[in-house]
């Protein structure tokens, strides 16, 4: 149903925060619309939105009829925030909306192009809780290690976490936001409530996909170096040899290959171990009695390789055939 638009009007310009509201609001006009969690006590209603992408599963039809609104708010409006009403919400003439989850206590949608919506997995703890948060529009923020998770809601905002070792959750709402994380040894969850956004995660770090409520959302991973299998380099190997008989042994990048000899996998860091058994003079080998050949080694395959880095089930499958 229609809100009636003849209530009391609020009228503002620019962004507009609906927060310590109590009663039932109509918003309309905005260009995008942030609905944070807990932010709705009652029923959001969304009539009239291009693309709904929501944390929150979808209720069927609006239950609003026009005479249920308060206070209607609009204007010169650009982007929409919705923090915190302690009743029901009407929101109509906007082009995207994005609902964090435990947005509203029940989501309904009418005269909506297309709703997105993936419920196979849920946050271990509100986003709103986590140690790094970001809101609004083209910000900037870095952080160290941070103990659970990192929550960013808006558009184009770009957090870095540097020498991550815990696991992390990464929340992200909204629209072309870039999340890099870089460390050791720990996993990193990603959700994603919109469009266009990106996580990157550093060669060493553990990445998934929990769930995407929405489209062209990606999770980068930079690949192994060939260095992080490496367990002793030809100069090292070779810094021992002045005189005498030497059995040595190093490995070196295999930059010809991008599949794995030994294992059969897909692999980033493919290396060669090679083997010299020879006498020398100054470092220098004078007469060789056995160069042991080439075998190889992967991230997948090496005892050298560091944690976290594990077949899919797809490689598996291929290694096998």
């Amino acid at each position: 149903m229609a809100a009636d638009w003849n209530a009391p009007t609020d009228e503002f310009s620019g962004d507009v925060r609906l927060q310590h509201r109590e009663e039932t609001i109509g918003l309309r006009g905005a260009e995008d619309v942030y609905v944070r969690g807990d932010a709705v006590d009652g029923e959001l209603a969304f009539l009239d939105a291009e693309y709904v992408f929501t944390d929150v599963a979808v209720e069927g039809s609006p239950s609003l009829s026009g005479t249920d609104i308060d206070t209607a708010v609009t204007g010169n409006l650009e982007d929409g925030y919705v923090d915190g009403v302690a009743d029901d919400v009407v929101i109509t003439e906007i082009e995207d909306a994005f609902v964090q989850y435990g947005g509203a206590e029940q989501v309904t949608v009418g005269g909506v192009e297309q709703v997105f919506h993936d419920d196979s997995a849920a946050p271990t703890k509100a986003p709103e809780q986590y140690e790094v948060t970001v809101n609004g529009w083209n910000h900037s923020t870095e952080a160290t290690d941070p103990r659970d998770g990192v929550s960013v809601v808006g558009a184009k905002n770009e957090v870095t976490i540097r020498e991550a070792t815990h696991d992390l959750t990464v929340y992200v709402v909204g629209w072309d936001n870039e999340v890099r994380i870089e460390g050791r040894n720990a996993d990193v969850t990603v959700f994603f409530v919109g469009r266009d956004n990106t996580v990157s995660v550093g060669p060493y770090l553990s990445q998934s996909l929990a769930a995407e409520s929405g489209f062209d959302n990606a999770v980068d991973a930079d690949p192994l170096p060939p260095e992080a299998v490496i367990q002793t380099s030809k100069s090292e190997a070779h810094s021992d040899a002045v005189f005498g008989r030497h059995k040595l042994t190093w490995q070196e990048p295999a930059t010809d290959k991008d599949w794995c000899p030994n294992c059969g996998s897909n692999a980033d860091a493919v290396i060669e171990r090679k083997q010299r058994d020879a006498l020398f003079l100054l470092k220098v080998p004078v007469r060789t009695y056995d160069d042991g050949g080439i075998s190889y080694e992967c991230e997948h395959c090496s005892h050298h390789a560091p944690g976290h880095v594990s077949l899919s089930e797809d490689e598996r499958r291929d290694a096998l055939e």
